[in-house]
C-alpha cells in the first residue's frame, strides 16, 4: 500500500487561519487537556550549538474527536538577523495521526510559535491577574514582544504599555510598530526596569537573560508576572527570592523544574516542588486555585508546552484541506 502524501501548510495559510482569537481559544483547550488527561505526555529536548541552540518538543491531544501528535524542532541563532538577514528563530512542525503514527503535515513553526506562545501567556494572565490589571510592562523587545502585547490586549482593556530591553535601537523600532498597531494605547520605553516594574500590574518577561533583573523590591503587591524567557537551564529573569516570595503556577511543572525559573529556586534551596500551587491547565479546569487574594504576587513560569503546538497544527491541518501535498517516499 503506498504511503499517503503529506500536506505542506504555508505561512500564508497559518496567517489566514490563526487569528489571535482563535489562538487564544486553542491555547485554553490545550492547557485544559493537560489537566484532564486528554493530552499525550509533553517532553522537551535541548541541543546546544556553538552559536545557538535547538529545542525539540513533542506532544499530542484530541482535536475534533481525533488524536493528533506533533513534534517541533526550533533553532535559535541570535546572529541570523545580522549574518543572514533572517529571523533569529526558525523551525518546523511535523503533524502525525496520533492513532497510527502516519505523517500528515509539515509546516513552518515561527509564526505558530509566536502566536501560540503569546496566546498561552495571555490565557494564563487572564486566569491569574487581578480583574483591574491594565498596566503592562514587557521586558524584551524581540520577535515575541508585539504578539504578546496584541494577545494581552485581547484579554484586558490595557491602559498603558511600557517596553524595556537592553537594545535601545530595537526598543525604539518595536515602539514605533506598537504605536502604529495601537495608536490609541499609551506606550513608551522604560529606561529603568525596576522603576517600571513598580508601576505595572502585568509584567511579561521575554528575554534570554542569564542573570535575574527583577527582584522582590521591584514588584508591588497584586502584580502578575509571566516569566516566558527562561526555557533552558542557564536562563533566568527573576531572582530566586522573588520567586520564593510569590505564588507560583507553572505551565508544565517537571519542565520548569528542569529549565524554568523554578529550576533556579530549587537549586538555591529556597523552594520545593510542593511550593508550586499548580499548573495553569489545572487552574483552567477548576482543579487548582489561581490567584486567591488581591495582594499576592503571582508568577506564571512558562517553558513552553508542546501541546500548545499540536493544537494549532491540528486545527490548521483540518482547516486547509486544499493545501499542496508532497510524496516524501517517492523515489527521485
Amino acid at each position: 500500500m503506498p504511503q499517503p502524501a503529506v500536506s505542506l501548510i504555508s505561512r500564508g495559510d497559518i496567517a489566514r487561519y490563526l487569528s489571535i482569537s482563535r489562538s487564544l481559544e486553542l491555547a485554553r483547550i490545550a492547557y485544559a487537556a493537560t489537566a484532564t488527561g486528554d493530552a499525550l505526555h509533553s517532553s522537551l529536548g535541548h541541543v546546544a550549538a556553538p552559536d545557538g541552540e535547538f529545542h525539540i518538543k513533542g506532544s499530542g491531544l484530541v482535536v475534533d474527536g481525533r488524536l493528533f501528535a506533533a513534534v517541533k524542532v526550533v533553532a535559535y541563532f541570535p546572529e541570523r538577523t545580522t549574518t543572514l538577514k533572517l529571523p533569529s528563530i526558525v523551525g518546523l512542525i511535523e503533524l502525525f495521526d496520533g492513532a497510527n503514527g502516519q505523517p500528515l503535515a509539515v509546516m513552518e513553526s515561527e509564526l505558530i510559535t509566536k502566536l501560540r506562545t503569546a496566546a498561552g501567556t495571555a490565557v494564563a494572565l487572564d486566569q491569574l491577574a487581578r480583574p483591574d490589571a491594565r498596566r503592562l510592562l514587557v521586558c524584551g523587545t524581540g520577535a515575541q514582544a508585539l504578539p504578546h502585547i496584541e494577545a494581552v490586549a485581547a484579554i484586558r482593556d490595557l491602559e498603558s504599555v511600557h517596553l524595556w530591553g537592553r537594545s535601545l535601537e530595537r526598543a525604539r523600532a518595536t515602539l514605533a510598530e506598537l504605536r502604529e498597531r495601537f495608536p490609541d494605547l499609551r506606550s513608551d520605553i522604560a529606561q529603568d526596569v525596576s522603576a517600571a516594574a513598580g508601576r505595572a500590574d502585568l509584567i511579561v518577561c521575554l528575554t534570554a537573560a542569564t542573570k535575574p533583573y527583577l527582584h522582590p523590591g521591584d514588584v508591588r503587591p497584586g502584580t502578575t508576572i509571566a516569566a516566558v524567557g527562561s526555557d533552558t537551564p542557564e536562563k533566568q529573569e527573576l531572582s530566586t527570592d522573588l520567586l520564593a516570595s510569590a505564588t507560583l503556577v507553572c505551565d508544565v511543572t517537571h519542565q520548569c523544574a528542569h529549565a524554568g525559573e523554578l529550576h533556579h529556586a530549587l537549586e538555591a534551596g529556597v523552594m520545593t516542588r510542593a511550593d508550586v500551587r499548580g499548573e495553569i491547565g489545572e487552574v483552567i479546569a477548576g482543579q487548582r486555585d489561581g490567584r486567591r487574594t488581591q495582594d499576592e504576587i503571582v508568577v506564571f513560569d512558562s517553558t513552553g508546552t508542546a501541546v500548545q503546538d499540536t493544537a494549532p497544527a491540528a486545527a490548521l491541518y483540518l482547516a486547509t484541506t486544499n493545501a499542496p501535498t508532497a510524496d516524501l517516499w517517492a523515489m527521485m
